[in-house]
């Protein structure tokens, strides 16, 4: 009796997502554009820049914080393809006859050196997190300690935009990605 009340719940869930999906609609339609992604040109950053990367590792020893980072390109659109292409990871459909490369989300994460690079924080360094609440996405800021006292796992996870100067990371900002 239990699975003859479900089974009327589970065909609506199913036919939503369904014309969720055939309707051609995809998270990248409902992004505002301030949250579109800063692409990176070059792993190749001097002392002084904004790039992005990976925290590796975040922590503070004899009272001054420290970030190990990786960095990483972040690419958008036809450099993602084309990146992705090369990589052998595009995805590959036939439209009418012609074939056609994508990438998931229309964006791209090429690692090609690994190499972790350690920074030590500014004083007034600042992390900029996204979380997603009952109003949508949302930006929410944080300090060193805060981030110390309970260190998100998204912080090793996601992609940030690393701003230094003079080989100091004065900003940390996590990189909105779908």
């Amino acid at each position: 009796m239990k699975l003859l009340l479900l089974a009327p719940v589970l065909l609506l869930a199913a036919c939503t997502s369904t014309d969720r999906e055939s309707s051609g609609q995809s998270m990248a339609e409902t992004i505002p554009d301030d949250l579109k992604s800063e692409q990176s040109t070059t792993e190749a950053v001097g002392e002084t820049g904004r790039s992005h990367a990976y925290i590796r590792r975040f922590y503070q020893q004899n009272g001054q914080y420290y970030v190990d980072v990786d960095y990483v390109q972040f690419l958008s659109g036809e450099a993602a393809v084309a990146a992705a292409r090369r990589k052998g990871d595009a995805a590959v459909d036939v439209v009418k006859g012609d074939t056609v490369y994508s990438v998931f989300n229309d964006y791209y994460i090429v690692n090609d050196n690994p190499k972790l690079r350690t920074f030590p924080l500014a004083a007034a360094a600042t992390f900029t997190l996204w979380r997603s609440s009952e109003n949508g996405l949302e930006r929410v800021p944080a300090t060193p300690a805060k981030l110390q006292a309970n260190v998100p796992r998204t912080l090793t996870l996601s992609p940030f935009i690393i701003e230094t100067k003079q080989g100091v990371a004065v900003r940390l900002d996590e990189q909105y990605v779908p």
